[in-house]
């Protein structure tokens, strides 16, 4: 935790009080420092031009390079303790990688280092897309979404700043917070999880949520390649095409507090910045993919009418599963068994969780023509995914900058 220019904080005390007590002797008999500079009061938490002008004597003297900047290493050889703060990062890693791994934990590491602040990841099995990037087939998505939520809601039950603040709100929901006091929040996600992030905010910030007295204490959610991101220009200055896969939309509080880090250069996050209307369809199908029988009917919906269609278009899709040459047609295409093509029919028309239409109808070869500009826009825009799995590259539209450093630069520049 570097001291400059322009700081105030509890750090610049102690280090104000520790050097004078070091150097600058007393009233009567000033010290060497303060006979050059002047004295250096200890009733404030400001670092002047007084205090720099004390910091590049000491450096002159102990062989440093004289910038009047405090550093870490200046802080550990004079002693100074730096205060507890009560801010908290939660970290959560994008799909397929441990909690250790990726983008979050990054920023989380440096803001802990840097900037002292307590630095939390959230653990919770990797899962969702059949097992396909680890983790156990039977967990969809979904499923993995409310592994996260719970994880993140005792994370936060045991959090004693958070707990000490909510009580105070609880009593009094005007109750006026104290920075430096109580408890302030950063939300660091990619991928998967800044999915997920949005969602758990939403939900248990948002207005009827259990947190929402505590919704001003959040300082950001920092979010890289996230399928949330909101359509337009970002926190971070740059305008990536479209929006995010998933399509949710985000009420304007979550949205002020949100930070999209988007890559566009090659080519734009192939899930946070998506300008068709297909992927998102399948979005909703993914989300739900495990190996469960209502999965397999839930796929059955979007793929047997998309078989009737081609081949019977006669049965009019969903509406003709009822016809008995429905199941014969479907024996034949597929090979299975009358009687096991009966359950699954039987299972889809007694289904109350129904696919996008658009899905079904996309799947068509009328859909295929009907959406064949947009198919082959979506083919040229397959890069994006190298794009996506890559936020430690300097990107242009980051300044020079890679996604980690923004994130960086945001926490470290922030004031409330």
């Amino acid at each position: 935790m570097t001291l400059k220019l322009g700081d105030a904080n509890d750090t610049v005390l102690r280090w104000r009080q520790v050097m004078n007590a070091m150097f600058g002797g007393t009233t009567d008999h000033p010290g060497l420092y303060a006979r050059l500079h002047g004295p250096l009061p200890t009733d404030t938490n400001v670092f002047g031009e007084r205090a720099a002008s004390w910091q590049k004597e000491y450096e002159s003297r102990t062989g440093q390079v004289v910038d009047g900047i405090v550093s870490d290493q200046d802080l550990i050889d004079l002693k100074v303790v730096i205060p507890r703060r009560p801010i908290w990062a939660y970290s959560a890693p994008g799909s397929g990688a441990p909690w250790n791994v990726g983008p979050p934990f990054d920023i989380g590491e440096w803001a802990k280092q840097v900037l002292h602040i307590n630095h939390q990841p959230v653990g919770y099995p990797i899962g969702g897309y059949l097992g396909l990037m680890g983790g156990d087939p039977a967990n969809s998505y979904l499923d993995i979404y409310a592994l996260y939520e719970a994880e993140q809601l005792r994370l936060l039950s045991i959090n004693p700043d958070f707990q000490a603040s909510l009580a105070k709100r609880q009593a009094d929901p005007n109750a006026v917070l104290v920075n430096g006091i109580d408890v302030e929040l950063w939300f660091l996600g990619y991928s998967q999880s800044a999915d997920f992030m949005l969602r758990f905010l939403n939900t248990h910030f948002g207005d009827g949520g259990q947190y929402a007295v505590l919704r001003d204490r959040i300082n950001g959610a920092l979010l890289c390649g996230s399928p949330g991101r909101q359509p337009g220009r970002t926190k971070v200055g740059n305008t990536p095409v479209g929006w995010g896969i998933s399509r949710i939309v985000y009420p304007a509080w979550l949205n002020a507090i949100t930070w999209s880090i988007t890559v566009e250069t090659p080519a734009p996050d192939f899930y946070a910045a998506d300008a068709d209307e297909i992927r998102p369809l399948f979005y909703e199908w993914f989300i739900r993919a495990d190996t469960s029988l209502s999965f397999v009917i839930y796929s059955a919906q979007i793929i047997i009418p998309a078989i009737l269609n081609l081949v019977a278009p006669f049965l009019g899709g969903l509406a003709g599963l009822g016809n008995p040459l429905a199941a014969t047609i479907l024996g034949a295409q597929s090979g299975l068994p009358i009687s096991q093509i009966s359950q699954l029919l039987g299972g889809v028309m007694g289904s109350t969780e129904a696919p996008d239409p658009k899905l079904i109808e996309l799947l068509t070869v009328k859909g295929v023509l009907t959406n064949l500009p947009q198919l082959l826009t979506l083919l040229g825009d397959i890069q994006g995914v190298a794009a996506h799995g890559d936020y430690y590259t300097p990107r242009a539209e980051f300044g020079g900058r890679n996604g980690i450093q923004v994130a960086c630069d945001i926490v470290a520049g922030f004031r409330r």
